[in-house]
């Protein structure tokens, strides 16, 4: 009978689970509620506006603005606004001649990203493309602009393209002129201003 308490005894040992491991259960748990925080923690949203100006000299020709909103901590932005031209194509064939139509996109795209760089101040890495068609007069060449149709015999027009990729440390309100360049066909100056905003 002294035999079989002892076994009985050993067997609710092996059966009733010691404070050790009751005490692993916590730690799972949380592990499991610090990283439901972190995913939690929101980034902060930013209004970002690009404005693409053109000048001629000191005359201001155009002026092209654009908002869209970034998160910090988010993927990229991004926006495509444009409109397809079409562009006449003609080729010889058996000494009959062909014309065909293309359609080729012009227009702005904008990719905009955030970063949390600390003190209240937001790093944007922003890429901006603008390309529209520039026709040409009909008329004696001269050397003005636009270009006259004798610098292009087929008349067709120009597609120009401007293409940039800045990165602008910035503060809540802050605005700042990213880029200035000389367009090589028109003369015509593009700059780039960039405003930014917490969206509150």
């Amino acid at each position: 009978m002294f035999r079989r308490l002892i076994v009985s005894l050993g067997m609710a040992a092996l059966v009733v689970p010691g404070p050790s491991l009751a005490q692993e259960k916590p730690k799972a748990d949380a592990g499991k509620e610090s990283a439901s925080e972190r995913s939690a923690v929101p980034g902060v949203a930013l209004r970002v506006q690009i404005v693409i100006s053109r000048y001629q000299g000191d005359k201001k020709l155009a002026s092209f603005p654009y908002a869209v909103v970034a998160t910090t901590g988010g993927g990229p932005t991004r926006m495509r606004l444009g409109v397809d031209t079409p562009v006449a194509t003609t080729s010889a064939s058996e000494g009959k001649q062909t014309t065909s139509i293309q359609y080729r996109t012009v227009g702005t795209n904008i990719d905009c990203q955030a970063r949390d760089w600390g003190e209240g101040r937001y790093l944007l890495n922003i890429g901006v493309e603008n390309s529209s068609a520039l026709p040409f007069e009909k008329g004696p060449s001269s050397g003005g602009n636009p270009p006259s149709v004798d610098a292009n015999p087929t008349g067709s027009p120009l597609f120009r393209r401007f293409d940039t990729n800045v990165g602008v440390l910035l503060r809540d309100g802050q605005s700042v002129q990213t880029v200035a360049s000389t367009d090589p066909v028109t003369g015509e100056v593009v700059k780039i201003d960039v405003t930014m905003n917490v969206v509150r």
